[in-house]
């Protein structure tokens, strides 16, 4: 009797086991076939477009994560067909511009935050350098890469909020704020050269709040070697913001005479300066002033 009940557990364990296999096998008979597409496009293909324009054109905005579309029809950017290499200051591998001076076009240079600007020498090229961490040596060689050919895109200032300062008593050192930022750049020249200062402050609300706004230009074309230029504005997102324009060749004037964007000859290179223009809103010309800005100097050499 026992055998005979093993028997049977048997018979219907491998009667089981012939039924999953039945099932595997038609599981895995041919289907009809499918055609899978792949939405993950190749890098040249992802890093093409209007998106890989502005991921080369860096002068725009102090915030990196900010995506930047542009004003213009698509077939303005379509028809764009320039090839240049520029790098912020902070991320320029020196030793190599060293050896491959002509692995950069351009090295741009964009406003500091007042506590992360060291003044320590009367020259605010070199101020800007320790500011970044530069040696001596990482120095020398940005001032030779410029003199050979390089371009130093610069949009510099310094900058304070309301909160970065405080007397001992708790209350806001409104007035150490005014004084540091005004005179960190003052009595000084970038490399042997003299520059005129902006100073703008957001709307004051009371002694503890303050709102931003901005700072409009009407500009004077008659005057400025960059033409279709007519209004351009600097936002003010600070409450206290100071910025320079190095003496040289105007570029773009306004109409009182002031001059909002230079160039200037180093060695076979060049400095360009401007204010840090705002440049989404359709009512002024910043993104255009840049775009116009790099076709002047990508032609210079």
């Amino acid at each position: 009797m026992k055998k005979l009940i093993a028997f049977l557990v048997l018979a219907l364990f491998f009667a089981g086991c012939a039924s999953k296999v039945e099932e595997l096998s038609n599981a895995t008979m041919p289907q009809e076939k499918l055609s899978v597409c792949n939405t993950q496009l190749p890098d040249y293909f992802q890093n093409s477009g209007k998106s890989a324009i502005f991921k080369r054109f860096p002068f725009v905005t102090l915030r990196k994560d900010v995506d930047v579309k542009g004003k213009f029809d698509d077939r303005f950017y379509a028809g764009l067909d320039l090839v240049y290499n520029a790098k912020n200051i902070e991320d320029v591998d020196f030793w190599k511009l060293r050896d491959e001076p002509k692995s950069l076009d351009y090295i741009y240079i964009l406003p500091l935050w007042i506590k992360d600007y060291r003044k320590l020498t009367g020259d605010l090229f070199t101020n800007i350098c320790y500011s970044y961490n530069l040696s001596e040596e990482q120095q020398q060689i940005l001032k030779e890469w410029i003199a050979q050919g390089g371009k130093l895109w610069v949009e510099f200032g310094v900058f304070s909020t309301k909160y970065d300062l405080f007397n001992r008593n708790g209350e806001i050192a409104q007035a150490k704020i005014h004084r540091l930022v005004r005179s960190d750049l003052e009595g000084l020249r970038f490399l042997d050269t003299p520059y005129r200062t902006f100073l703008m402050r957001s709307k004051n609300l009371d002694f503890i709040n303050y709102q931003s706004t901005y700072k409009a230009f009407e500009i004077d074309q008659r005057r400025s070697k960059l033409e279709g230029i007519r209004r351009l504005r600097v936002d003010i997102d600070n409450y206290l913001e100071n910025y320079i324009v190095l003496e040289g060749e105007p570029l773009v004037v306004d109409r009182s005479g002031r001059t909002l964007v230079s160039i200037k000859s180093y060695g076979n290179g060049y400095i360009i300066s401007l204010l840090p223009f705002e440049y989404k809103d359709a009512y002024f010309d910043g993104e255009l002033l840049r775009w116009k800005l790099l076709f002047y100097t990508l032609k210079l050499q």
